[in-house]
């Protein structure tokens, strides 16, 4: 269940810290640097979303994503998943795309993910089933041991 983020701030925080310094980070932000995710009191535009992913009473994971009222369109996507395997993360997140696109009609989604994320393959499924693409970006990413990853581009036309 997607609940706002501001409702579980500390907890979400706390629960990005616990992956500092692992490889995880590098698949969310795309660097060797550990991060956390802004999550304010109130937005200014309304376009700021970020959801907590809850099971039960269980924090599972983390959603944001930002919605250009004038475009029509959602981008700057981040997703956390905090219990690995856990299939409750998946299902939100399928869900949230459905209502961006048949229930607020937005006309583009975009998304990144690093190349060797587990979830490609859930990515790739999701963007083909609304007629999306995949765009790859070779070796555009060095990791700490020095090997490179792939920069993916994913957007979704409605």
């Amino acid at each position: 269940m997607l609940i706002p983020a501001v409702l579980k701030k500390e907890e979400i925080k706390k629960a990005f810290q616990s992956f500092y310094y692992t490889d995880d980070m590098l698949y969310e932000t795309g660097s060797m640097c550990s991060w956390l995710p802004d999550i304010p009191e109130q937005t200014n535009d309304g376009g700021d979303i970020q959801y907590a992913i809850m099971d039960g009473d269980k924090l599972v994971g983390w959603l944001g994503y930002y919605i250009d009222f004038y475009n029509n369109c959602a981008n700057h996507f981040g997703l956390f998943s905090f219990d690995r395997g856990n299939p409750v993360v998946g299902i939100d997140v399928y869900k949230e795309f459905k209502k961006l696109l048949n229930t607020y009609n937005l006309h583009r989604i975009e998304w990144r993910m690093i190349g060797g994320n587990p979830v490609e393959k859930t990515y790739d499924n999701l963007c083909f089933k609304y007629g999306g693409n995949k765009h790859v970006l070779h070796d555009a990413i060095r990791d700490r041991y020095g090997k490179y990853h792939d920069d993916v581009i994913y957007e979704i036309i409605n």
